[in-house]
């Protein structure tokens, strides 16, 4: 999220009654990094949690995300992962979080002093959004990918 003194990258995560604490990204994020910063603490305990049965759900497909240390991780530690098209962002309910997101801390007045206040907004504002929100996000998952299939891939309401 960009303000006018800088930017913070952010990662999150949520499930129908769960969401992961927000973790601020600082530098390059390599597959590595997303592997020991993210995954291993944040994403695969909550996968773990879940039963054998829990998938990772969908990412960005950016190359940390899909890097060959993440892929063996992942497989490693017994999760399974879900196949998502690149730039799909009308099947990506987090995108619709991260702007929710910005909303909320564009709103705030005064606005962010710096990047370490902003990355507090965030985090104030992401532990504040109303259950009702994701749940509406994760039950919409059925009518979003119907959208699309009946798009043929093209544009869809969300």
């Amino acid at each position: 999220m960009a303000f006018g003194g800088g930017s913070v990258m952010v990662w999150g995560a949520f499930r129908l009654h769960h969401r992961t604490p927000l973790f601020h990204v600082q530098g390059n994020l390599t597959g590595l990094r997303y592997r020991v910063e993210i995954l291993r603490p944040l994403a695969v305990p909550t996968l773990q949690q879940m039963g054998p049965q829990a998938v990772y759900g969908q990412d960005d497909n950016t190359r940390p995300q899909r890097a060959r240390v993440v892929n063996d991780f992942l497989q490693q530690s017994g999760v399974n992962r879900m196949e998502w098209p690149a730039c799909s962002p009308d099947l990506s309910p987090i995108e619709n979080l991260w702007d929710e997101l910005d909303r909320k801390v564009r709103s705030n007045l005064p606005p962010p002093r710096d990047v370490q206040h902003l990355y507090q907004m965030l985090q104030a504002e992401w532990q504040a959004l109303p259950q009702r929100i994701f749940t509406t996000l994760v039950n919409s998952m059925r009518t979003r990918c119907v959208e699309c299939q009946n798009s043929q891939g093209g544009y869809t309401h969300y």
